[in-house]
């Protein structure tokens, strides 16, 4: 017998996507470490240890960057076009890059929780990273604070789940390598765990804004 009588819909989504670029990370990695030549302090945000550079290096003119700018610019479009598609805006929107850091990450460098204000969408992409969860997973919380502490648990009966899926889980654990990038909303909680290795973690994040077009 087939049922024709009920749908299923998605409530509240929180879409992830994940891109493989193909961009030169050595001219890339050279960027990032010329820029922390010349500006050590940098900023303290969510980082606990490490570099975070000032929020407009996506204004730089290296063209390495340039590429990696356009690049992301063609993904948040596609990433708009099919998430808010069902949206009203009150006049044709598309996305674009408002601030852009680098991030540079030793051993025992981390980020707490957090979300990105004041933006529409983020996303990182990674110059370098070994593949390894020892590298430094990036982690993503279910949306419900309550759910996300754990006490969504509850609700599942004891030794009843062997592993959960992206509806069910508490944190969606991401493991990035070089040249992956990801975009999600700003709004959706965050952190990336400590490096392990020996083996520096370098990547770029972002935000962006609302344009009206024409």
């Amino acid at each position: 017998m087939v049922d024709t009588n009920f749908g299923v819909t998605s409530l509240f989504k929180t879409p992830l996507m994940e891109v493989e670029l193909s961009l030169d990370t050595d001219k890339l990695t050279e960027f990032v470490f010329d820029m922390w030549n010349k500006d050590k302090d940098g900023k303290e945000k969510s980082n606990r240890g490490g570099w975070h550079s000032n929020n407009e290096i996506h204004k730089h003119p290296y063209e390495e960057l340039q590429k990696l700018k356009k690049e992301i610019t063609h993904y948040l479009r596609k990433y708009h076009l099919e998430v808010f598609r069902d949206m009203i805006f009150t006049s044709e929107m598309t996305q674009v890059i408002d601030e852009m850091w680098a991030n540079i990450n030793e051993k025992h460098d981390y980020n707490e929780w957090h979300v990105h204000p004041y933006s529409n969408l983020s996303g990182a992409y990674y110059v370098k990273h070994d593949g390894s969860k020892e590298n430094g997973d990036i982690l993503f919380k279910h949306p419900d604070p309550f759910y996300a502490k754990g006490y969504g648990m509850l609700h599942w009966p004891p030794q009843s789940v062997e592993a959960y899926n992206e509806v069910s889980a508490p944190i969606v654990e991401v493991t990035p390598k070089t040249n992956l990038l990801l975009l999600f909303p700003s709004w959706l909680e965050h952190k990336v765990n400590n490096n392990l290795k020996n083996d520096t973690r370098i990547s770029f994040s972002f935000n962006t804004t609302l344009l009206k077009i024409n």
